[in-house]
């Protein structure tokens, strides 16, 4: 019994020993392993109801020590001091002042070009930092690239923060703003939000010009990045139908000779301003259209639901009632010279030297030089003729 008691005890020192010496060599290679890659850490998803539980204390958490309910007030009244003393000033336009500090911009997309990440690759400077020493933090050495190229791979926040916090340290780390994710590409092309929405603008520039009045592109749905694997791919621009409200389009990343490896989907709201007219008066149903009750206001053509009418033709009766500032749309007009169901008009037949005139009753709508159904009053018999004006049908 004593015998196996020792060979376990001497297992356990061997293991130990191991152990700790694996821990050493980890720590002495520095960088990050290829595993960290893996987006397979749940804490960066905690849901809104769990983090107020899990930023208190252990004991607090386990009932052991209640928290007070005015456990915030004496941070809040110190706060509010500092800013009504200066000691905390704010700053400028909402605009942090970064005069005398400075931060590093995680990119959420990157492009390396080496075997190894460097800090340049994924960060941008922000603020007052020394060039000296920002040539110096770029050139850092952070771990191996993807090892296979063009193929992107994976860094979540959680791994990112601990990855950056071993290399540069919790000084440098502590000023860094670090994305949701870092997502790594060996060689190869990426193109950011930024860059696919000025590449829509500037594509879709021609046929918003073409269109009649002001166009303005806004609230932009892109992707956060599209990564091209070579040099030789290119992005091409699927555009929909261009017309104001919500514009789909699409992004398909193409080979060399064309070939569409893949589709990506964006949108944006197009604003088309044009200038209508509107009534510059409360205007009643069947009322005569006339210059005194039109005026002209810059409209969002998507929020119109019929084209507006154009300002031409007449004379014109309104068939709905609009109140001051309304659009008057071609819908809300007919012509005062049209003939109406059941209105009695005088029928006049014509050919040659003959010309007779009746009266008559119209059978259906119409407009100056429309073809419609009228009945001879004194004959009872239907006929056919042409609409000259508001009262009159001739018959050739």
């Amino acid at each position: 019994m004593r015998v196996v008691m020792y060979i376990l005890l001497v297992l356990a020192v061997v293991f130990c020993t191991l152990a700790a010496q694996n821990a050493v060599a980890v720590s002495t290679r520095g960088g990050v392993p290829h595993a960290v890659f893996q987006d397979t850490d749940h804490n960066n998803r905690r849901s809104p109801s769990q983090i107020p539980a899990q930023i208190r204390p252990p004991d607090v958490r386990a009932a052991k020590l209640p928290l007070p309910p005015d456990a915030q007030n004496a941070r809040t009244a110190k706060t509010g001091a500092h800013i009504a003393s200066g000691a905390a000033p704010l700053a400028a336009n909402g605009q942090l002042n970064m005069t005398n500090d400075w931060r590093l911009k995680i990119a959420p997309a990157a492009v390396t070009n080496g075997d190894m990440v460097l800090l340049g690759d994924i960060a941008a400077p922000l603020g007052g930092i020394d060039a000296e020493q920002w040539d110096e933090l770029k050139t850092k050495q952070l771990w191996p690239a993807p090892p296979d190229a063009g193929k992107p791979m994976q860094i979540n926040r959680s791994r990112l923060s601990q990855a950056l916090r071993q290399i540069l340290g919790n000084d440098v780390t502590g000023r860094c703003i670090l994305p949701t994710s870092l997502v790594i590409q060996r060689g190869g092309l990426v193109f950011k939000e930024d860059d696919l929405r000025s590449y829509v603008v500037k594509s879709l520039t021609p046929q918003l010009a073409a269109m009649p009045g002001e166009t303005e592109l806004h609230d932009f749905r892109l992707p956060d990045y599209i990564f091209l694997a070579n040099n030789g791919q290119r992005i091409q621009l699927e555009p929909g139908k261009l017309v104001p409200g919500r514009v789909t389009f699409r992004f398909a990343v193409q080979e060399a000779d064309g070939t569409v490896l893949r589709r990506v989907a964006g949108m944006a709201n197009l604003l088309l301003w044009v200038t209508v007219p509107a009534a510059s008066r409360p205007l009643n149903k069947g009322e005569s259209l006339t210059p005194q009750a039109v005026t002209f206001m810059r409209a969002n053509a998507s929020q119109l639901r019929e084209l507006p009418w154009d300002g031409h033709g007449g004379p014109w009766r309104l068939t709905r009632g609009l109140t001051t500032g309304d659009p008057i749309l071609q819908s809300d007009l007919v012509s005062e010279l049209m003939v109406r169901r059941g209105n009695i008009v005088s029928l006049v037949y014509s050919r040659g030297n003959v010309r007779m005139t009746t009266k008559a009753e119209s059978l259906a709508d119409g407009e100056p030089g429309a073809t419609i159904a009228v009945r001879n009053l004194q004959t009872k018999k239907q006929v056919y003729g042409t609409v000259r004006d508001g009262g009159t049908v001739e018959i050739h």
